[in-house]
């Protein structure tokens, strides 16, 4: 019984095999007669530029062949046959000078077929190349296609104008991979404008809110010059949210580095640290801020502001009275001017060794001082009354100031 079995299995097994064996046998022939058809196509395909029947009809093979093709490639049996790689090329080089044709003689054209068509070719291209079959055509078809590899910036440039950011991120995104890839080793592509492309590579990601795409090519945005700020502040901005900041932190460091007097990144990069109780790193920035520009209102404003952070307020009262000196109107060191002179005033009844009477004297001169600051401030910030009641009541009172005291009940 368990020879029967055997046998059975044995005559299973070789009808199957000799079955795939006649179905590959039949597909086989089936490829050889599109590749035939493909071929002719291909040689036919002249004079395509004119706008005729004949032209018509021709294009039409050709766009047939390209289908019937490509569905070799799906199948394992046919994936790395040369011939129909080959003829692939062929058919889609024939179809992109088309519009290449049509183009040069100002005829009018299809842009987004023509830049999907170039895109094509160039994906086929480097497929081809990534075989083992074909590398032996590396450097012919690198020296075919480099003539076409600017057109892949111009089709990017074109979706993006119509606001089709996936698309255009494609494009871009072959223009500056493709100099990467093993197909263009032998051959110098032009780079000039690389970091433009890097830069609206940039714009796709953020318009497609993708930062992954953004970052792809963030360092040579970067080298743009003329978008350098802007892509640099998109940057900081899209890593702001995340946790932790280092990426946001970088950015904030790079726009810096580049624009001491932008109001964007030196003010953010100062409270990142200061907000994250990182004092001495703010101050390191902050100094060398000013040792480009030691009477830049930012630049003092900051180095005001921590400071008092710091409770440093000797060398704070020093920065606040030279910030209002060129600028009077200015709510926060007016606010930090007066409460450093009435922290004094209080320090100043508290001292040890005086009669009450000298210590209220000394007291009241700091008060003194404190409050016209203080009453500034209340008139530049009305809104902030829990800030400025508190230090105006108690120097009012303080001073005998009746009339000034009853107006705050």
């Amino acid at each position: 019984m368990q020879k029967v079995f055997l046998l059975f299995t044995f005559i299973l097994l070789t009808a199957s095999s000799a079955s795939a064996s006649l179905l590959d046998n039949k597909k086989t022939r089936q490829m050889k007669n599109d590749l035939d058809n493909a071929r002719t196509a291909v040689r036919k395909a002249v004079n395509l530029a004119e706008d005729t029947d004949e032209s018509r009809k021709r294009i039409k093979a050709l766009q047939d062949s390209e289908r019937t093709i490509s569905k070799y490639f799906k199948d394992s049996l046919f994936r790395d046959n040369k011939d129909l790689r080959l003829v692939s090329l062929d058919l889609l080089k024939k179809q992109y000078d088309v519009f290449n044709d049509r183009l040069y003689l100002k005829m009018a054209i299809d842009t987004a077929a023509m830049a999907r068509k170039g895109s094509q070719l160039l994906k086929e291209a480097e497929s081809f190349d990534s075989l083992e079959v074909g590398k032996s055509y590396r450097k012919k078809h690198a020296e075919m296609l480099a003539p076409y590899h600017g057109n892949l910036l111009k089709a990017g440039i074109y979706f993006m104008a119509h606001e089709n950011w996936a698309e255009a991120w494609d494009c871009l995104d072959l223009f500056l991979d493709s100099r990467k890839q093993p197909l263009f080793t032998d051959i110098e592509l032009d780079n000039s404008n690389d970091d433009f492309a890097a830069f609206l590579a940039v714009m796709c990601g953020k318009n497609m809110d993708s930062l992954s795409i953004m970052m792809k090519y963030a360092d040579e945005a970067i080298n743009y010059t003329p978008r350098r700020e802007y892509t640099l502040q998109l940057l900081a901005e899209s890593w702001k949210l995340f946790t932790p900041q280092k990426m946001y932190e970088h950015y904030l460091q790079e726009g810096f580095k580049y624009y001491p007097y932008s109001t964007y990144f030196f003010p953010r990069l100062i409270d990142y640290y200061t907000t994250n109780g990182k004092n001495d790193e703010a101050m390191e920035y902050i100094d060398e801020a000013m040792e480009k520009d030691s009477l830049n209102q930012l630049f003092l404003l900051a180095k005001h502001s921590v400071l008092m952070s710091q409770k440093r307020y000797c060398e704070a009262l020093k920065y606040g009275v030279t910030l209002l000196r060129d600028n009077p109107d200015q709510a926060i060191p007016n606010y930090n001017v007066g409460y450093i002179y009435y922290e004094r005033g209080k320090d100043a009844m508290n001292q040890k060794n005086k009669s009450y009477r000298q210590k209220l004297k000394d007291a009241q001169e700091e008060y003194k001082k404190c409050l016209p600051y203080i009453e500034r401030y209340k008139m530049l910030m009305p809104q902030e009354r829990n800030r400025w009641y508190p230090i105006l009541y108690d120097v009012y009172y303080n001073l005998n100031m009746g009339s000034k005291f009853e107006s705050l009940q």
